[in-house]
């Protein structure tokens, strides 16, 4: 039992003391930093890598340019001797065959002054698969519908 002197003079004294611990207690911090330590930018970014990768890039731009100015120069020489001076044949009859340049584009610009109806304007033209469906179908080469000439 504490006497009325401790009671007076030490409790109040011994209580603070004890509430200045548990306040300490409460906010005391852990004793082992378990933090990532602090980046190193030199060693995240890895500049020789970056380098060699910008070198890399470099030499493929440099070598395409190069391809590309051997592919120009291949291309513009001709090394064929025999032109044509006229245009191809066209073998679907759509253009005439062996016209001279000259006649050839003159027909072309004197048919497109031409101020006809779009059905008048195509009346020679001749559709070969409408023909073909025409003979394939037509009434004397169905088997069904063909006569036999009765054997007199």
């Amino acid at each position: 039992m504490l006497s009325r002197r401790d009671k007076l003079l030490l409790q109040p004294w011994e209580e603070r003391r004890f509430k200045d611990h548990r306040l300490k207690v409460k906010s005391a911090l852990p004793a082992i930093d378990d933090r990532a330590p602090a980046s190193r930018p030199h060693v995240v970014v890895k500049l020789k890598k970056c380098q060699r990768e910008l070198d890399r890039k470099n030499k493929i731009q440099s070598d395409n340019f190069n391809l590309l100015q051997r592919l120009r120069a291949i291309m513009k020489v001709n090394r064929l001797d025999n032109h044509w001076a006229k245009p191809l044949p066209n073998f679907q009859n759509k253009v005439g065959v062996f016209f001279d340049v000259a006649s050839l584009s003159a027909r072309l610009t004197a048919r497109s002054e031409m101020e006809e109806s779009s059905e008048s304007s195509y009346d020679n033209v001749k559709c070969y698969a409408c023909e073909l469906n025409k003979k394939k179908f037509s009434p004397q080469n169905d088997p069904k519908t063909r006569r036999v000439p009765a054997l007199t």
